[in-house]
């Protein structure tokens, strides 16, 4: 037996068709190529597997947050264009970026003078795209700064600005003004550029199902909609998406105990009558938010079942007193669907007080993940032995 056949109870499974399906929904939508962004481990659902099926699907470029996401992408086997979105922030990873042909972001003259160095040494054209900041207040070169600096860049030896693109701030707001007007500012630069590169965009999920599609851009830069989950509630109208990930755990001990005991450290939760309590093989050390004990709960049997205590780094307590029939070995659901009830990413967010992005990535790297196409499972990845196709 290999590791990777020796998958524990708690498992993350990502369903790849969905991927595909929620990147030509993007394509549809927008009517502009798809970059798709699979930093943090693709929002928690495994980078290698994602990346693939993104470029399968029609994407043109896969986007990472750091150079080293880049590198371990070109390490799994994926040879795609790679975008990094906060190109390089230390001078010592230039030219392992460039060896390895990621594509890096820039705004300012200093840096993109390194990449340019970095490829001549390596006899090489280096692709490179151009950030706007036209009201994030993050990245990029401000707007009164940003054609000139464009000038400088396109005209460094070895490198070619491959793309432009800006951000939106408050894409998800059901009030468009504030992008309008970033939108407007994007425009103006372009307008002061003479030779556009090959790809400009400004919208990610929220301004795709804002907006649709926009003019003078031909792209768009999209992370959490390819993994079938919404930017905000008035959007989610706007794009047909598929969830991709279940998250489930198996009951692992129930034990009978009477009225008053309590549960888990500091005894928060005591039994209020005589009962059972159920164990499970999950806890904040595979990315189940503390926080998630106060309010939030699991599905076991097709019951929406509290959670019991404090959650602890690996394991969590229910109280399964009132779950007629429930025993060891029983599916429990933190993320998916289970005998007709449903938790989704956004249910379990709003327990904790945070966003739907927060809850799937930070699902860890212990979990194993299982993907499937067509129902049946075509690669997996365990902390053991890493991704594995089948």
């Amino acid at each position: 037996m290999t590791a990777s056949e020796a998958i524990r109870s708690t498992v993350a499974d990502v369903d790849l068709d969905a991927i595909a399906s929620n990147v030509e929904a993007i394509h549809t939508r927008s009517k502009a190529e798809v970059i798709a962004v699979v930093k943090a481990d693709a929002y928690g659902h495994g980078a290698e597997a994602v990346a693939e099926t993104c470029f399968e699907a029609g994407a043109v470029m896969v986007a990472v947050a750091t150079i080293e996401e880049g590198l371990a992408l070109r390490e799994g086997g994926v040879n795609g264009p790679i975008l990094v979105l906060l190109g390089s922030t230390e001078s010592s990873e230039v030219a392992h970026a460039v060896a390895q042909e990621l594509v890096l972001v820039v705004w300012d003259v200093e840096r993109a003078r390194a990449i340019s160095e970095a490829a001549a040494a390596l006899r090489r054209i280096t692709r490179v795209h151009f950030k706007v900041d036209t009201g994030l207040t993050r990245l990029g070169a401000p707007t009164n700064e940003a054609a000139a600096r464009y000038r400088s860049i396109a005209s460094l030896p070895h490198l070619e600005i491959d793309g432009i693109f800006t951000h939106f701030a408050t894409a998800d707001d059901p009030d468009p003004s504030n992008d309008r007007a970033q939108l407007g500012r994007f425009r103006d630069v372009l307008t002061s550029i003479p030779d556009r590169p090959r790809l400009v965009h400004a919208a990610a999920s929220a301004g795709v199902a804002a907006f649709g599609p926009v003019d003078g851009m031909n792209a768009v830069r999209t992370g959490l909609a390819i993994y079938g989950l919404h930017a905000a509630p008035h959007l989610a109208g706007a794009l047909p998406l598929r969830p991709a990930l279940t998250w489930r755990s198996r009951v692992h001990r129930i034990a009978s105990v009477p009225a008053g005991t309590g549960v888990s450290y500091g005894h928060e939760y005591r039994l209020p009558r005589d009962g059972r309590i159920a164990t499970v093989p999950v806890g904040y050390g595979d990315g189940l938010p503390r926080v998630a004990g106060k309010r939030g709960a699991v599905l076991l049997r097709g019951q929406r079942v509290p959670f019991a205590g404090r959650i602890c780094m690996d394991l969590v307590m229910l109280d399964v007193t009132a779950v007629e029939g429930a025993r060891e070995g029983d599916d429990v659901t933190l993320i998916g669907a289970q005998s007709g009830a449903k938790q989704t990413a956004e249910d379990l967010a709003e327990a904790c007080g945070t966003i739907n992005y927060e809850i799937v990535t930070g699902i860890r790297r212990r979990v194993p993940r299982r993907y499937f196409r067509g129902g049946k499972i075509v690669a997996t990845r365990t902390l053991a032995e890493g991704y594995h196709g089948r």
